[in-house]
């Protein structure tokens, strides 16, 4: 199958939240592309997607935390983009069947305040561009059939559905001691402070930087960048969800 045809099915799958039969096949896409070559095609996704009137808003750095730190590679950290009409205030509210299979992760946000290219950005550079911090949830749509290949998921964005964002505040170095607490309704589900399982966020920003670079790319002021979940929770009706990070505020979405 040519680039174009995957292409174009993966931006209908963006479109549509669910993908068409040409990638129901497991190994179409594992056995012609690899990771490199994936996420090129997640790119012209992106661009097809501006191409039809969407903006960018940021990015995801992915596999940064938990069982799937590192999966594809000690130090490979793909990345998935943010469309910029996708991103929700804390507090807003999206209607349940918008997005397909919906699963939910607080992550923290950092917000860019200068440009930030090339592959040799350390953390301490990547620190020095970042204007400020803020609470999030990252939410994630399983467009791809469960058998999907790596090669797949990169090209479809790493599931990015959309973010919601809190108040921003100011930044601050040891991001990684922080503890969230999320809420579902009303009732606690779970509390987990990271610690050394996940990457140092603006570690994750510098690999992000170099990943880019390597596609052409480089990171704007303004734009935002998810770091890593802290966990994970499948969105099975309407509801009301809540995350309390410790010393930065607070997130909420309501689905309806």
């Amino acid at each position: 199958m040519s680039d174009d045809i995957l292409v174009e099915a993966f931006f209908q799958a963006r479109r549509k939240g669910v993908a068409g039969p040409e990638l129901a096949d497991p190994e179409l896409i594992a056995a012609e592309h690899g990771l490199r070559k994936a996420l090129d095609l997640q790119l012209a996704v992106l661009d097809r997607l501006v191409a039809s009137g969407e903006r960018l808003g940021g990015w995801k750095a992915g596999h940064t935390s938990g069982s799937r730190r590192g999966m594809l590679g000690r130090d490979f950290r793909p990345f998935g983009y943010i469309l910029d009409g996708r991103i929700m205030r804390s507090g807003d509210a999206v209607r349940h069947g918008r997005i397909t299979s919906c699963f939910i992760e607080p992550e923290l946000c950092l917000v860019l305040g200068e440009p930030l290219r090339g592959d040799d950005v350390d953390p301490v550079t990547a620190r020095a561009a970042v204007r400020a911090v803020a609470p999030a949830f990252e939410l994630n749509e399983t467009r791809l059939p469960p058998e999907a290949s790596h090669p797949a998921i990169l090209a479809d964005g790493l599931s990015n559905w959309g973010i919601v964002v809190g108040e921003e505040v100011p930044v601050r170095s040891n991001l990684t001691g922080t503890t969230v607490e999320l809420w579902h309704d009303g009732e606690l589900v779970t509390t987990r402070t990271p610690g050394d399982s996940m990457d140092d966020p603006f570690l994750s920003l510098s690999r992000l930087c170099a990943l880019l670079h390597q596609h052409g790319r480089g990171l704007e002021p303004g734009q935002r960048v998810i770091t890593g979940s802290f966990c994970n929770e499948t969105v099975r009706g309407p509801g009301s969800w809540r995350a309390v990070f410790s010393g930065l505020g607070e997130v909420a979405v309501r689905f309806s």
